[in-house]
């Protein structure tokens, strides 16, 4: 086969590779996600807005979704169809029970702990867990992490059965004050930052105290998705000395989850999202703290694992978002298909050029048979008709490639050698 012909397979071959890249490229990263917060006004919901506002930047939607919290948020990313994420605390289901990662589902990581608050009136004599048995307690709707959080701590207690939840609705910091100062209720456990409008309005409450949680680190021991955190005497505000002691509180475990499967593109942007919202140092965790992937409750996507591992992509910290997706994309399957191509330029050739090696090994064969009859005394005129048959055969042997006319050409002046000694 002349250079020329395999210049126009080398050329074929290249076209199909790079048709065949865009082919594998598949469709284009999503233009909008779904994430799933929780109820407007908490940290989730306030969360999810900060992530709505840095994705719409690299030209991706978020339609956020006000849920009951991480139970809700859990079972609907369960079922997604679209690219769908949502904050989750690390205790997910309704008993308040860890499992392990449902199908359909992976973490991008642990992003923050949010402490556990339980306030009860002052002067009264509750220093204990324990000391909850049989009050009216006030906390989030039916179905919310607040809520969720306090049935779990009070249940692992073993005072869950012997407390009363005051209400099913979400109600405001004035309502929360309005309940407990007409004894509708004895203690409040909320969850949120100090700095909440929720929390702040509660440590600032003349009526109100804060108790601390003496087990915490057991807890916290027992329960991948609690953590023991400390708040100092002064640490809201040193001027009112709120709070007036030190406190030693739980604190929940968020993490970021994410539909499977998961475009591993937008899992980089949301990471990227991630560590500028929750990558600073916070009341509770140091600067550089969160993103977590050691303690996330459940399991880390390879998108996640390959972030942790080597940083974000390269080509964003120079492109736009969707350019630098596209060439990445592009040139990872270009990749994979060029090295397709190198081993089909070593594979054709060699099936090419088997018809040639079988008759060239014929030939051989031939020959060494008439070299053995010579060798036991047969006639020689009987010996050169047969070599010219073998002649007149090898002749006749296409060689398909340039490089193999020397072995071509080697069998042909072994059959002339073979010739003039038997003449």
């Amino acid at each position: 086969m002349s250079r020329k012909t395999w210049r126009w397979i080398a050329v074929t071959i290249f076209i199909a590779s790079v048709l065949m890249a865009f082919r594998l490229i598949g469709p284009a990263v999503p233009d909008e996600i779904r994430m799933l917060t929780g109820p407007e006004g908490t940290t989730f919901f306030e969360d999810g807005l900060r992530y709505k506002e840095i994705l719409g930047r690299h030209g991706v939607a978020v339609d956020l979704v006000s849920t009951s919290g991480s139970i809700e948020n859990l079972k609907a990313v369960v079922g997604a169809e679209d690219p769908t994420a949502a904050l989750v605390w690390g205790i997910p289901d309704s008993e308040g029970q860890g499992k392990e990662t449902p199908e359909g589902v992976e973490s991008l990581g642990a992003m923050y702990l949010q402490p556990v608050w339980i306030f009860t009136p002052k002067g009264d004599d509750i220093e204990r867990l324990k000391d909850l048995a049989g009050l009216k307690i006030l906390t989030g709707e039916k179905g919310s992490d607040s809520r969720l959080l306090a049935y779990f701590i009070l249940q692992e207690e073993g005072i869950g059965d012997e407390v009363t939840f005051a209400q099913d609705q979400s109600m405001s910091p004035s309502e929360l004050h309005q309940a407990v100062q007409n004894d509708q209720a004895t203690a409040i456990i909320a969850v949120g930052e100090p700095d909440s409008p929720l929390i702040d309005s509660l440590l600032r409450s003349p009526q109100l105290q804060v108790m601390s949680v003496r087990r915490a680190e057991a807890f916290a021991i027992q329960f991948a998705g609690l953590q023991e955190v400390h708040f100092p005497e002064g640490g809201h505000n040193l001027a009112a000395n709120i709070p007036d002691h030190d406190l030693r509180l739980l604190a929940a475990r968020a993490q970021l989850i994410v539909s499977d499967p998961y475009p591993p593109p937008l899992a980089d942007l949301l990471l990227q999202a991630a560590s500028k919202i929750h990558g600073g140092a916070t009341p509770f965790s140091a600067r550089g703290e969160f993103l977590d992937p050691e303690t996330a409750p459940f399991e880390l996507s390879r998108a996640a694992e390959n972030f942790f591992t080597n940083g974000p992509p390269k080509l964003q910290r120079y492109l736009p978002f969707r350019l630098a997706t596209w060439i990445n994309r592009f040139l990872t399957a270009a990749l994979a298909l060029g090295s397709v191509a190198v081993t089909l330029f070593k594979i054709i050739p060699a099936l090419i050029s088997l018809p040639f090696k079988r008759n060239l090994r014929r030939g051989y064969g031939e020959l060494q048979t008439i070299e053995r009859a010579a060798a036991a005394g047969t006639d020689k005129k009987t010996l050169l008709a047969e070599l010219a048959e073998v002649d007149q055969t090898t002749a006749n042997i296409k060689v398909p490639m340039r490089k193999l006319e020397v072995q071509w050409l080697e069998l042909r002046q072994y059959l002339h050698d073979m010739r003039d000694r038997l003449q």
